[in-house]
């Protein structure tokens, strides 16, 4: 026998807790591979240890395990993971203000963030993976060949996923920049416009003022610099189209993240937790009209 069939594959219920983390994401990346391609999901690792050496910075480490996968095999995919002994730890729903992701915890695994979309690119997310699944290549993680998207697609996610990450962001398109070269770099910019990401990019990679009146300017403004949660609601607000948008930006206001409060609480709420977490909001909502009003 070749190829796969000679491997031995990791073992779900192996107890992994005392291994070093980048180790136990390293296998989490190979089981993920082993069980999604035996139940026939297509999915590819993005990011932390699916990247080639040197598009991140030196030093920066992974602490869980990224994938991307076919919209339509996303609920096969978390149905599959909660087999294997992971929990649902956020929602696509709750997970972030794109809905793009959910996440999963194992005790012996960690996290896995299932993308199905990626936030930034303006086309439709089937279409997109499409894309990125015919350009598709193999990358050995802890000795087991997963699915990876090509170097350039590699590249432009990693820039694209910085303008969420005002801490380690502009660290991070500074070394895809270095990898890549001037060229290259001029490239990425270009298929990022063609899939519907110039703002995004612009956020990623100080460019913002030259997309002054795009709707959703402000919007990757407050992501990639940091933001109160008032800040992103206003921004979003100019950004909608339609009331149906609006009203989901008003519920989600005046609603409490349960997933959230519990992660932050690190146990599971109560009323009176919830209770507290909309008195927060609205003393948000209030600091900021009278902020407006004293700045006006």
């Amino acid at each position: 026998m070749g190829g796969l069939e000679t491997r031995t594959h990791p073992h779900p219920d192996a107890p992994l807790a005392d291994l070093p983390l980048g180790d136990r994401i390293q296998l989490g990346h190979a089981l993920v591979e082993w069980l999604t391609a035996e139940a026939g999901i297509d999915l590819l690792h993005i990011k932390g240890y699916a990247a080639e050496p040197g598009l991140y910075p030196a030093g920066r480490a992974s602490t869980d395990v990224d994938v991307l996968v076919r919209p339509a095999h996303a609920a096969r995919l978390a149905e599959t993971l909660v087999a294997h002994g992971w929990e649902v730890t956020t929602t696509f729903r709750s997970g972030s203000v794109f809905h793009h992701a959910m996440t999963l915890w194992s005790e012996h695994w960690g996290h896995v963030d299932v993308h199905r979309s990626f936030p930034g690119i303006g086309i439709a997310p089937e279409v997109f993976f499409e894309r990125l699944w015919d350009r598709r290549r193999e990358w050995v993680i802890a000795a087991w060949p997963c699915r990876v998207p090509a170097l350039d697609d590699q590249a432009l996610l990693i820039v694209l996923h910085a303008a969420r990450d005002p801490l380690r962001g502009s660290a991070d398109v500074q070394s895809v920049r270095e990898a890549v070269g001037s060229e290259k770099w001029e490239e990425l910019e270009g298929v990022a416009r063609t899939l519907g990401a110039g703002v995004s990019w612009a956020a990623a990679t100080g460019q913002l003022d030259e997309w002054r009146g795009h709707p959703e300017r402000g919007v990757w403004e407050v992501i990639s610099r940091g933001g109160s949660r008032v800040e992103l609601f206003r921004a979003r607000w100019r950004a909608s189209r339609g009331s149906a948008e609006r009203w989901e930006l008003l519920r989600s206001l005046l609603s409490v993240n349960r997933d959230h409060l519990r992660m932050k609480l690190l146990r599971e709420p109560r009323t009176y937790d919830y209770a507290q977490e909309l008195r927060s909001k609205a003393a948000d909502v209030v600091r900021s009209v009278l902020g407006r009003r004293r700045s006006g």
